[in-house]
């Protein structure tokens, strides 16, 4: 028995060091294929206090052009490829009572960018490109 949770802690150690956040297994796959005329776009969802009502059951749905693009946890992150030119770019958790999103319009021109979302310290959720 002793055997088995030395193991299962050295596995959950080995996990929370292999990198600060994870990607996301559910993005669309009309986004993940990189092409010419593609930007690559990062969204990451920063992590929350733990307890939060916006646990894993309702998930940060990242939109382009108000369709779905992909769906974030706490601290994932989604790689889009998404086509050059003006872009809508919107974050809105799936189970939100109310309209709990921020929106941006996004200029991509072949230069990759990189954005993060989070709770503010107004509890409005934030959407800042970073890079």
């Amino acid at each position: 028995m002793r055997k088995l949770t030395m193991l299962a802690v050295a596995l959950v150690l080995a996990a929370c060091s292999s990198g600060p956040y994870a990607p996301s297994q559910q993005i669309l796959q009309a986004y993940t294929v990189n092409k010419p005329g593609t930007t690559k776009i990062r969204v990451h969802r920063l992590p929350q206090l733990s307890g939060s009502l916006l646990d894993e059951s309702c998930p940060l749905i990242v939109y382009i052009d108000n369709k779905e693009a992909a769906g974030l946890q706490k601290n994932q992150y989604a790689d889009l490829y998404v086509p050059n030119g003006i872009h809508s770019l919107k974050v809105k958790f799936s189970c939100a009572i109310t309209p709990m999103d921020k929106a941006l319009t996004i200029n991509l021109e072949g230069t990759a960018q990189s954005y993060e979302t989070a709770l503010n310290t107004t509890e409005r959720y934030s959407l800042t490109r970073v890079k």
